[in-house]
């Protein structure tokens, strides 16, 4: 059976498969974190490349069979090119559930007013309730994306962890 979506979303990431397609990660409105192959995006002919590039809104329309593929993409906006916006779009990635839309946080990412800290707070990591992992200090300043945890500044850079997501 083959299911067809048609809706809007936000490039995430993408990478290359293969000899010309791409993998592209999507959050969409209506199916949450959605990741699809781009049949040929990598050829200099597709027609779908340049609507597919992280930060962009684009009208997509996807086909599941056995795995989703983009078969048709229209560029709709953009986020703003910077390093905080591709750092918030990494944590929407790295932690939002494939399948499980979440309207609070497309609007979120609709409004364009991409904090770190209010999208932690969506996806149910809320600093308010937070503490140190090491120390147990309140209002911790870093929250580690790969480990799922909060740090104080201290404790962070005594820790010599990287890949944190700074909450300052």
């Amino acid at each position: 059976m083959t299911n067809e979506y048609y809706t809007e979303g936000v490039v995430l990431d993408k990478e290359p498969i293969g000899e010309a397609d791409l993998q592209i990660a999507l959050y969409t409105r209506d199916l949450g974190k959605v990741v699809a192959r781009a049949v040929s995006a990598r050829k200099i002919s597709s027609k779908l490349a340049s609507h597919l590039e992280p930060l962009n809104f684009a009208a997509v329309r996807i086909v599941q069979k056995n795995r989703f593929q983009i078969v048709d993409a229209l560029k709709t906006g953009a986020l703003s090119k910077n390093l905080d916006t591709v750092a918030v779009l990494r944590l929407v990635k790295e932690l939002s559930a494939e399948g499980q839309p979440d309207l609070a946080l497309w609007e979120l990412i609709k409004s364009e007013q991409l904090v770190g800290g209010e999208v932690l707070k969506v996806l149910g990591f809320d600093k308010r309730f937070a503490v140190c992992e090491n120390c147990g200090t309140k209002n911790p300043t870093h929250f580690l994306v790969k480990q799922l945890e909060y740090f104080c500044s201290p404790c962070f850079l005594k820790s010599g962890r990287p890949a944190s997501f700074a909450l300052e």
